[in-house]
C-alpha cells in the first residue's frame, strides 16, 4: 500500500493529520490501511501489530501514529507502544513526557494505569521510559512477553512502533509477540535486496508480514496517487 507525507517541520511540532483532517485523502488512505490489516487473516485476530522499516526516518513512526490513531477512531481501544528504546520519538509526535514507560512497568513493577498516557478514551500511548543499558535483553525478557499478554486483554489493538531492521535486531525480537508486522519502506531510498533480506529475515523468524507500506511517493511516480509525503 502507497502512504504520502504532508510536510512537518519536525516530529515534535506533528499532530496525527488524522486527526486534525479525519476527511482528508490523506486520512482516508490510513483508514484504508487499517481494513486492509483487518482482512489480511480470515483465521486468526490481528491484534498486535508491529512496525519496521528498512532505515530511519522512512515515516515507520508517523505511520505507527496514524494507524493507532484511525483505530481509535473506530472505537476500538488502542495502545501505541514506543518500542524503539534507543531513539524513541513516539512522545514527541504527542508532545509527552517521556519519563515514566514501558521499561518502568517492568524494572519497577508499576500498573498500566501509572505507565499509559491517555490521547483519548480510546487511544493510550506507552512510552519507551527511562533508558536501559541493554535493550535486546530486555526485549527477550520473560516479563515483556508476559507483558504484552496482558496488555492483550486490555486492549483491542496494540500498535508497536519498533526500531529500523538494518539498525539493530530489536524489531525481529518484538515480531516473536506480534500478530502481524508492517515494513515501512522510503521509495527510490531503500534498495530492492535490502527490503528483500529484511523480509527473509522477519520471516525465518516466524514474523507474519502482513503487508508493506511505501512513502515518500511523488505524485510523478504514479498518476493515481492523489496526495503525497514530502520532507523538508
Amino acid at each position: 500500500m502507497r502512504i504520502l507525507k504532508k510536510k512537518y517541520n519536525q516530529l515534535g511540532s506533528y499532530i496525527p493529520i488524522s486527526e486534525r483532517e479525519p476527511n482528508s485523502i490523506i486520512s482516508e488512505q490510513y483508514r484504508k490501511l487499517r481494513t486492509n490489516i483487518e482482512l489480511s487473516n480470515f483465521n486468526t485476530e490481528i491484534k498486535v501489530i508491529g512496525l519496521t522499516s528498512t532505515l530511519a526516518m522512512e515515516g515507520k513512526t508517523v505511520t505507527s501514529i496514524n494507524l493507532a490513531t484511525v483505530y481509535s477512531q473506530s472505537q476500538k481501544k488502542t495502545l501505541l507502544i514506543d518500542m524503539d528504546l534507543r531513539k524513541p520519538k513516539i512522545h514527541r509526535g504527542f508532545k509527552m513526557i517521556n519519563q515514566i514507560g514501558l521499561s518502568d512497568m517492568i524494572t519497577h513493577h508499576l500498573d498500566i494505569d501509572s505507565a499509559v498516557q491517555v490521547v483519548s478514551d480510546h487511544l493510550h500511548i506507552l512510552t519507551t521510559g527511562t533508558k536501559l543499558p541493554f535493550p535486546a535483553e530486555f526485549l527477550m525478557s520473560d516479563k515483556l512477553k508476559d507483558l504484552i499478554k496482558t496488555l492483550r486483554n486490555q486492549y483491542d489493538r496494540i500498535i508497536i512502533d519498533t526500531p529500523p531492521m538494518t539498525a539493530v535486531a530489536d524489531a525481529s525480537i518484538i515480531s516473536s509477540f506480534c500478530d502481524g508486522m508492517i515494513l515501512v519502506v522510503a521509495s527510490k531510498e531503500a534498495e530492492v535486496s535490502v527490503a528483500k533480506n529484511i523480509i527473509k529475515d522477519l520471516t525465518q523468524n516466524g514474523a507474519h508480514i502482513i503487508g508493506t507500506v511505501l512513502t515518500r511517493v511523488s505524485k510523478k511516480d504514479n498518476k493515481y496517487l492523489s496526495y503525497y509525503y514530502e520532507y523538508k
